[in-house]
């Protein structure tokens, strides 16, 4: 009798530990699924348009969006923080670098060396006007490659049911999803 209880007793333990633990893998989309986002000066539909080899292309109006599967951008080239990077699986505790170059002023490149230093903060439930959600809540902070202070920081939060980021948070502006289809 024993024996059962302890059985029944670590299957329970192991349950509870694996919901307090979640993860998400890398999403997989089809044609058609779209995401629209608004903050207080814009609002931008994306659409999946197909994947090919190891790229994500996106339409944003008539402009189409090249990411890799860590959803970075792959065509912008310009320099300067690269906005969301998402290293799957993503998992509570989990972080990452990227580094960058900085936009600098009149071309002067002095120090222009960045460290975006991501970690994976939190699930928590969010909502947005697209609805309430649960979430990884990913925190950026940006620091100076050279020196290492502090330059800036940004906030991202990705839903695994939505396959895509619902908040963002960067220079004081909030872009929130409105409106989403996936399949």
């Amino acid at each position: 009798m024993s024996k059962v209880l302890l059985l029944l007793a670590a299957l329970l333990m192991f349950d509870i530990s694996y919901a307090a633990n979640p993860a998400a893998e890398r999403p997989s989309y089809s044609t058609g699924d779209y995401w629209i986002y608004a903050d207080d000066d814009k609002k931008m539909k994306v659409e999946f348009l197909r994947e090919e080899k190891d790229r994500y292309i996106f339409e944003t109006g008539a402009t189409k969006v090249v990411k890799d599967f860590n959803l970075t951008n792959v065509g912008d080239k310009t320099g300067g923080f690269p906005g969301p990077i998402i290293k799957f699986p993503l998992t509570v505790g989990k972080w990452w670098n990227h580094e960058f170059q900085a936009k600098t002023i009149a071309g002067s490149r002095q120090d222009a060396g960045r460290i975006a230093k991501y970690e994976v903060e939190s699930y928590e439930q969010i909502t947005v006007p697209a609805g309430t959600f649960w979430a990884f809540k990913i925190t950026v902070t940006i620091v100076s490659a050279k020196f290492q202070h502090f330059v800036g920081s940004a906030y991202y939060w990705y839903a695994p049911e939505v396959k895509n980021i619902i908040k963002g948070i960067y220079k004081g502006k909030i872009l929130e999803l409105k409106q989403f289809k996936v399949k």
